[in-house]
């Protein structure tokens, strides 16, 4: 444990650093450092410091605000961190972040896996934003706070166990809370998912589905990604291919026919999608079916 020296962070704030094993390093998701801080207005980081340029830094960092507010600069976007909201900064782009007020906050930085590819994704499914609410703000500050805590006696949770709860903390920040969801858009992806498996085998366009529940294509295609994770054409794509695996496996169908069933118009390119997303062609795919 270590107390911390910078200025505007106050006696009663705690920092940890973390060097994983050489295992963890290749397969774990792991903190390189974090800590649980109490701040005034006279904290204020710039990546121009000499902390921006360690290791260490250089990665991805979770902030979670207890209370108070802190205001952050990231590649280009500012914002305004609340408590119970998250900020989610690539420390390898330009990044500036200071208290507004005194401030609680814990914060940690990340590495390992993909987790600079999860950020991205977490802020897509969130609108591009770099602040969010999680769905649960109490579940995001306690599994923080126990990350957080674990390294005041080192040892007393496994590298495995910390990067399950990392990976599950990243996975909970990608939902966006119903609350935030209109119900009758709700609805809207609910009917469209019901109108997509009835006619999955037909010609289907975004513009034809969106119609289907009276919504523009871009608001429609907005809205099921937020719901579901994937675009109304790829969600259409995977099913498709997910049809066709079955008739691979259970028919003597050929290639062709078995194209033309789930919805293609030629071969060629239910070749090329169906290698795109399974890294397989259909054939070898039927020989060697996963």
């Amino acid at each position: 444990m270590g107390k911390c020296n910078e200025p505007g962070v106050l006696l009663e704030s705690d920092r940890f650093f973390n060097t994983p094993s050489a295992a963890a390093s290749q397969l774990f998701y792991y903190i390189t450092r974090c800590g649980h801080y109490f701040c005034t207005t006279e904290y204020n980081f710039t990546d121009d410091s000499e902390v921006a340029r360690l290791p260490s830094h250089r990665n991805c960092m979770l902030f979670y605000i207890c209370s108070g507010s802190l205001f952050v600069e990231n590649a280009g976007m500012s914002a305004i961190v609340m408590p119970g909201q998250v900020a989610l900064i690539d420390c390898t782009l330009p990044h500036h972040y200071y208290a507004r007020e005194d401030t609680e906050a814990l914060w940690m930085h990340l590495e390992g896996c993909n987790t600079k590819d999860f950020f991205s994704y977490i802020r897509t499914m969130n609108g591009e934003r770099l602040v969010l609410t999680p769905p649960s703000s109490h579940n995001t500050k306690t599994a923080m706070l126990q990350l957080i805590n674990a390294f005041r006696l080192p040892g007393r949770m496994s590298e495995g166990e910390q990067s399950q709860r990392i990976h599950r903390l990243l996975c909970e920040l990608i939902v966006v809370p119903h609350s935030m969801q209109q119900d009758d858009d709700s609805d809207a992806v609910s009917q469209v998912i019901d109108y997509i498996t009835q006619h999955l085998f037909e010609d289907l366009s975004v513009s034809d589905v969106a119609a289907s529940v009276n919504l523009s294509p871009s608001h429609l295609s907005r809205l099921f990604k937020v719901r579901t994770g994937f675009s109304p054409h790829e969600f259409i794509t995977l099913r498709r291919i997910d049809a066709a695996k079955e008739l691979l496996l259970t028919t003597k169908l050929s290639v062709k026919q078995i194209a033309f069933r789930v919805g293609y118009h030629s071969e060629a390119n239910f070749i090329t999608s169906f290698s795109g997303k399974t890294g397989l062609t259909p054939a070898v795919f039927r020989k060697n079916p996963i």
